[in-house]
């Protein structure tokens, strides 16, 4: 049976919701989270087709992120990662953009052809140092616009933004044209610049389980939808919650909902899941490079084989927007990047998030409140929209609670 009272009562099972429970948790403190889903972790999701381990989108961890290493799951998320090695696909055929500091060999041999060219190779290696030794607060520090604005005011010609880096920021961004604040972008650089984006050997639902699985005494209840909530009680379709303090930890939509605040809208991804036989060189993360609309493709069994039947590859073409095409467009795709006959490659499943990541404005402002007429918030549309954000987010909000609480913080929570 449930307590009739909680210290926190957490609306939200994903990222943010759950780091915050973790540091309530770690504080004694007792927690109730309440979400609409089946099941935790909110869009970092994965599910089993016939072997097979899907996530819901196209999603990598980056175990860079600081708040990721400091919430202590890094070791239960048995992290597979991926080289510093990019594939692009063109149309009159493909080149390799590899890491320097790892592939000097292919870096030089890029130079050599000009690809990219050498004052754009300049800038771009300009542009991943001072990312990779400014602190967060420096490279937030700029003037903003858009991505594209930045790059090109970092001295990176047209070209190279449509057919280098374009191509790369465009699927981690969500974004084709862009448009996403220069900020935002120079902390993305950063990550990629510090640590190498992995996939959980059982997929990136993992996470959202190991950050329930270290706040044990935390109480769940899934599949139960919020309608009102106040300074000290939720009110669900199951019944009423009371609690000292109430945090909202859903996306935006949900907390303008239930406590008001704007909303800056959403980036949608598709992504389509074929089989194909074991594929050669699967690892390295494949981009588009002949306009084709795709923005990127990975085979996930490559570097974590858990991730499929012996002997198959786990291909991931990942698309922006709500992608209705018939399959055998995306299936193309996957067999001319990896020389498969197209008979060999065999729709699994196609997963379309709608909400997959809050738009970026100009100018980003992480300096947003995490309290609302007395309930507070967490999400990542506050910080950042990222495994990052949410993580710092909820973080921030249970710090905030702790203090309204009276309960001194530990600062390694």
């Amino acid at each position: 049976m449930p307590r009739d009272r909680y210290d926190v009562v957490i609306v939200g099972a994903g990222l943010a919701g759950l780091r915050a429970a973790q540091v309530l948790d770690r504080h004694g403190l007792a927690v109730l989270v309440i979400d609409q889903s089946a099941h935790i972790g909110g869009r970092v999701h994965s599910f089993d087709v016939d072997g097979f381990v899907i996530d819901e989108g196209f999603q990598l961890v980056n175990p860079s992120y600081p708040e990721l290493r400091a919430s202590g799951v890094l070791p239960a998320l048995d992290l597979r990662s991926f080289p510093g090695v990019l594939t692009f696909v063109g149309a009159n055929g493909d080149w390799t953009l590899a890491d320097p500091r790892r592939w000097p060999a292919r870096a030089l041999a890029n130079a050599v052809r000009g690809r990219p060219r050498p004052r754009d190779a300049l800038a771009l290696a300009r542009l991943a140092a001072v990312a990779r030794l400014s602190s967060a607060t420096r490279l937030t520090q700029v003037t903003d616009g858009t991505t594209r604005e930045g790059l090109r005011d970092a001295g990176i010609s047209a070209r190279a933004i449509d057919e280098v880096v374009g191509p790369f920021l465009r699927g981690a961004l969500l974004d084709d044209q862009l448009e996403t604040s220069w900020r935002y972008s120079r902390l993305l650089i950063k990550s990629f610049t510090t640590g190498r984006p992995a996939t959980p050997a059982s997929g990136v639902g993992q996470l959202p389980r190991a950050l329930a699985a270290s706040a044990s005494r935390v109480e769940f209840r899934l599949s139960e939808r919020v309608q009102r909530v106040g300074t000290q009680r939720v009110l669900s379709d199951e019944g009423e919650w009371r609690a000292d303090a109430i945090l909202v930890a859903t996306d935006q939509d949900g907390a303008a909902s239930l406590v008001g605040g704007p909303t800056t809208g959403w980036r949608a991804t598709t992504t389509w899941w074929f089989s194909t036989p074991r594929v050669a060189r699967g690892e390295r993360l494949r981009l588009d490079g002949a306009g084709h609309g795709y923005a990127s493709m990975l085979d996930l069994a490559s570097v974590a084989p858990q991730r499929a039947p012996a002997g198959r590859s786990l291909i991931a073409v990942a698309i922006n927007g709500v992608d209705e095409s018939h399959a055998d467009v995306p299936a193309r795709y996957v067999a001319r990047a990896y020389g498969v006959a197209l008979r060999d490659v065999q729709l699994i499943v196609r997963t379309v998030v709608p909400r997959a990541l809050p738009r970026v404005v100009v100018p980003l402002d992480l300096t947003r409140s995490s309290r609302r007429d007395g309930v507070f918030v967490a999400g990542d549309y506050l910080q950042t929209p990222s495994i990052q954000g949410a993580l710092v987010s909820g973080r921030r909000a249970a710090k905030v609670i702790l203090a309204d609480l009276g309960v001194r913080a530990d600062a390694r929570a």
